[in-house]
């Protein structure tokens, strides 16, 4: 269950066959004011958007994966003495103190050993640390609209889980379209709210190798904000949100070209009848540098770090991976390859549950969703 800046989004998986196959889809319209910046600003219209997506999608009262985003998460690699990992996870909220702005009884604290040992008697780490109230918050939304949120993750980490599910699963090629088959059965669920399973080192194996040890720059650019992830063989880098979204695109849409709401609305859905198709790419460049200088931050981390000299790869996706000329743009002013996310390419679905003619454009925005939906952790 993927909540949104402007859309909910529920998704499920039978991950019971040889190819995850899509059994159930709906989304619902959120109005403007019903999540500003991340905040919940009017429950009573997220919830009803969550039922009504939930009931068209046919999904029964059942455990729920889900996921946060925003300023009130902070993902930072960070290096300590070397310990065990019981150890640290005694240690681990007094290192946080150092690095987290957030006072630390106010906060989850979740972390992966990445490698455990550095030199000079050190390990380094994946910190993560959400606020409590926001996930607390998160899962009681989720729980006045019907459902168990088991699984609150990081919205970064689920998109990361469709890319490196995606790419070692024979890339983005077209997946094979089967007729809906019966609900399976989800059992019970475990009741953690955690970012990270246990044996998730385990699995990061084989989808590791399908970056051939790329830095990828994921970017999801939402409503409002876009989310910028580097990773390379499985392990995040880098995680922060950019203040500009596909809004921003449409509001200057329609201040410079004079346009209503819903015009500009399909202009950045890549409609571009009765528009001048040069203006458009120069207010998408314009507003796309925004995007751009944003990525400068975590350029200059992995420069200063030594651990590379730029990111090798772009994948764009969320609404945003249909503003006519961003991904060139993007493409063009890193010299790196790019491509449109396509998480649908790696799945098994029936057409007619996306509309007509209507899945390739829908599948950008569904990385955080089906990344959440790949994670065991609901069905155990």
């Amino acid at each position: 269950m993927d909540i949104g800046s402007n859309v909910v989004k529920c998704l499920r998986l039978d991950l019971t066959g040889e190819r995850p196959v899509v059994t159930h889809f709906a989304m619902a319209d959120l109005p403007p004011e019903a999540i500003v910046d991340g905040e919940i600003m009017d429950r009573e219209l997220v919830i009803e958007a969550i039922q009504e997506a939930a009931q068209k999608a046919g999904i029964p009262d059942e455990p729920v994966a889900s996921a946060v985003a925003g300023r009130a998460v902070i993902v930072k690699k960070i290096v300590m003495d070397k310990m065990s990992e019981a150890d640290a996870r005694e240690a681990i909220y007094w290192e946080a103190e150092q690095h987290v702005p957030f006072d630390i009884d106010d906060i989850t604290l979740d972390f992966q050993i990445l490698q455990d040992d550095i030199g000079a008697d050190q390990m380094e780490l994946l910190l993560v640390a959400a606020k409590k109230d926001m996930i607390l918050g998160h899962a009681e939304l989720i729980r006045d609209a019907g459902f168990r949120p088991v699984v609150i993750d990081v919205a970064s980490f689920a998109n990361q889980n469709t890319w490196e599910y995606i790419s070692s699963h024979g890339g983005f090629t077209a997946g094979e379209k089967l007729p809906l088959d019966e609900p399976v059965d989800e059992g019970d669920s475990v009741d953690d709210l955690a970012p990270f399973d246990e044996d998730e080192d385990a699995d990061a194996g084989p989808e590791a190798e399908a970056s051939s040890s790329e830095f990828v720059a994921l970017l999801d650019v939402g409503g409002g904000v876009t989310n910028v992830h580097i990773v390379r063989d499985g392990v995040p880098y880098f995680t922060r949100d950019l203040p500009v979204g596909v809004a921003h695109f449409i509001e200057e849409f329609q201040k410079q070209l004079g346009l209503t709401y819903d015009t500009a609305h399909n202009v950045a859905r890549g409609h571009l009848d009765d528009v001048d198709p040069q203006l458009v790419a120069d207010i998408v460049r314009s507003v796309g540098s925004e995007i751009y200088q944003g990525l400068e931050p975590s350029l200059s981390y992995l420069k200063t770090s030594g651990e590379a000299d730029g990111i090798d790869r772009i994948v764009l996706s969320g609404g945003g991976a249909h503003l006519p000329g961003l991904l060139e743009y993007l493409s063009e002013s890193y010299n790196v390859p790019s491509e449109k996310a396509d998480p649908l390419a790696g799945l098994d679905y029936d057409p007619e549950l996306f509309g007509d003619g209507e899945a390739e454009e829908l599948s950008p925005l569904l990385t955080v969703s089906v990344g959440l939906a790949l994670r065991e952790a609901v069905g155990k």
